[in-house]
């Protein structure tokens, strides 16, 4: 073997050790890539399934403030009709009652 056998043996070397670098870099950067994109469509995944979840929440709650709003109507009617039936019930007597405290009072006074 010669010194220039060598010198070429060498360089060969060099340039297939800088080959295999740059390849490694290649890989590494397209691993990298690959995985920021797979971190990208999990976090998107999330997102949505969130997003899904906070909407259904949102009308959950919503639909259950309208059956609360109802039953207060409800309630608020039925609460008006109680009192309605209550007063015409009552009316009478008290109509009934004051007018002969009325005529008793001013009953005798007016003769």
């Amino acid at each position: 073997m010669n010194l220039s056998t060598v010198l070429g043996e060498l360089l060969a070397a060099s340039d297939d050790a800088t080959a295999s670098v740059e390849a490694a870099r290649r890989k590494a950067s397209e691993m990298l890539r690959e995985s920021r994109e797979r971190l990208a469509a999990d976090r998107e995944v999330r997102l949505t399934a969130a997003r899904a979840q906070a909407k259904a929440i949102v009308e959950s709650a919503r639909q259950s403030a309208e059956l609360e709003a109802a039953h207060i109507t409800d309630m608020g009617v039925r609460g008006r009709q109680k009192m309605k039936e209550r007063f015409e019930q009552a009316a009478p007597e008290i109509v009934r009652t004051m007018a002969i405290e009325v005529a008793a009072r001013f009953g005798p006074q007016a003769r």
